[in-house]
């Protein structure tokens, strides 16, 4: 399982940089802005409120600087131990488990994915857009035996290759809601897919409708059709 483990610690490192990125804006950003803003805010609040001596402005400016320090200390709990790569690294070892890989196939999509991580033929990276993502780093990566979307929900799509029979490109009309205090609006956005199927549909006289066995969401066409390409090279490689 050494070659499992080293893969799951490059896994572990890409994520990484992202973490940190966010973290680091986090404090030093997102933390000041927000403690700035609820001072300022109760400061004229109580300036407003009839009484404009100083003492009474700078009274509300430290009750809202209190209330920024506790929000944000509540924000950082959440969000610090949200944003572990090894939370990461969990959710692809669950998605190789999900696939039905004993330790000899992990091994060997370790050793495929690590080779393929720097080949341009193998991989490419993008940012993940759309409803709830928050342009989050994401790749697919495909090998000999195995293809994977990581960055989208779930985390981790992982595909044995060898037992797919037929993929298919498609799309679907997704409905979305945003909250917004006590209001909700929706919105409508499509949803590229690559569809994998382990039975060829023609032979057993599936129509279009059929679930597919596994599946892959892209918010982006291009990106989608990116990813088939290096399928379809891929598949006459091999």
């Amino acid at each position: 399982m050494d070659t499992y483990k080293q893969w799951l610690e490059t896994e572990k490192d890409w994520i990484g940089s992202y973490c940190k990125k966010v973290k680091v804006m986090s404090v030093l950003k997102v933390v000041p802005a927000t403690i700035i803003i609820l001072a300022l805010f109760f400061g004229g609040l109580a300036a407003v409120s009839g009484d404009v001596s100083v003492n009474a402005v700078l009274e509300g400016a430290s009750g809202g600087l209190f209330i920024g320090i506790f929000v944000c200390l509540i924000y950082i709990v959440i969000l610090f131990p949200a944003l572990s790569p090894k939370r990461y690294v969990k959710k692809i070892d669950k998605a190789v488990s999900k696939a039905g890989l004993d330790d000899f196939y992990k091994e060997q999509l370790a050793r495929e994915f690590l080779e393929a991580e720097n080949n341009v033929k193998k991989t490419f990276s993008f940012d993940m857009k759309g409803p709830n993502s928050k342009n989050t780093p994401a790749r697919f990566v495909v090998s000999e035996n195995y293809a994977m979307l990581e960055g989208g929900f779930p985390y981790a799509i992982i595909v044995k290759l060898h037992d797919i029979k037929e993929i298919k490109a498609s799309q679907e009309k997704k409905t979305a809601y945003r909250r917004s205090g006590n209001v909700h609006t929706s919105y409508f956005f499509t949803l590229y897919t690559i569809q994998f199927y382990r039975f060829d549909r023609a032979q057993r006289g599936l129509s279009g409708k059929d679930l597919p066995d596994e599946a892959m969401g892209f918010m982006d066409k291009e990106i989608r059709d990116r990813a088939i390409s290096l399928l379809e090279k891929n598949k006459q490689e091999y």
